[in-house]
């Protein structure tokens, strides 16, 4: 296992579309110690999820969080391979992400409330739950990283574009007021 280096904006592994890992080398050594890496990696930078081009591995494989157990401690899913379905593209939910691709920044982004999500775990199961709110955020945000986007494209107003510190004193208020919202939340 090691700390890996994160790729920022404007590296070009963070454009490109991601391969998919062949199903019968999920449960080798090489995917199963990307994966161990992934998350030594996410929690050394205190993120909420993580994808695999982030740390310039271009493979469809994520590590997304966003829940929480029975005690309240985050829980997160490896997914390989995710196909993310939309399920109400009318329920949006907007709020600032953030990603360890754009370190320091933070952005209002709107995104489907619920999801549907197909993909392999770690042990190379296939599995399919459904996800609503903030889970449903991080888990597109994560799958964005496999197509080449990032939050910054998903912006549809550049004035909600700021500086993580700027964001939480100026901001926070300004949208609980006109949005009806509060939170600003770390995606990755």
């Amino acid at each position: 296992m090691a700390i890996l280096k994160v790729a920022r904006m404007g590296h070009p592994v963070l454009r490109q579309k991601c391969a998919p890992i062949d199903p019968k080398t999920i449960t080798g050594p090489e995917v199963q110690g990307l994966i161990r890496s992934m998350f030594q990696t996410m929690v050394e930078y205190t993120g909420v999820g993580l994808a695999a081009p982030q740390v310039h591995e271009p493979v469809q494989l994520v590590i997304a969080g966003g829940e929480a157990d029975e005690d309240g401690r985050p829980t997160y899913r490896v997914l390989i391979n995710p196909k993310v379905t939309v399920l109400d593209e009318d329920t949006r939910l907007g709020m600032y992400e953030g990603c360890l691709s754009v370190p320091g920044l933070r952005g209002w982004v709107e995104r489907p409330a619920a999801v549907k999500v197909e993909a392999y775990n770690e042990k190379g199961a296939q599995i399919e739950f459904t996800l609503e709110g903030f889970p449903a955020v991080v888990i597109q945000h994560e799958c964005d990283h496999l197509e080449g986007v990032l939050y910054v494209d998903r912006m549809e107003d550049m004035t909600k574009f700021a500086f993580e510190l700027e964001a939480d004193r100026f901001h926070e208020q300004e949208l609980g007021d006109e949005e009806g919202e509060e939170e600003y939340e770390d995606e990755e």
